[in-house]
């Protein structure tokens, strides 16, 4: 089995987070949410994930800010970009 993660999940979307949120931790992962870029922010600094999951347009702040902000890090974790248009 491989290695758990700590994923950061950045989702403003209650249907979506729920169900990655749900896939993520029955595969053994440790999840912890955002719904949205600034809230995400926070998220990275405090608890360092080994992934980020980050929609790319939210309100407040989207990915593509996220993904600026992670570049500045000493040690970025590996990111995921996701996004749905109706």
């Amino acid at each position: 089995m491989a290695l758990s993660k700590k994923i950061l999940l950045i989702e403003d979307d209650r249907d979506i987070s729920s169900t990655l949120r749900g896939v993520l931790e029955s595969s053994g992962h440790k999840v912890v949410a955002a719904p949205n870029g600034i809230e995400g922010q926070k998220l990275v600094q405090s608890e360092k994930p080994d992934l980020v999951i980050t929609d790319m347009m939210m309100p407040r702040m989207g990915g593509f800010p996220v993904l600026e902000f992670l570049r500045t890090l000493d040690n970025p974790p590996k990111v995921i970009m996701i996004t749905a248009n109706e």
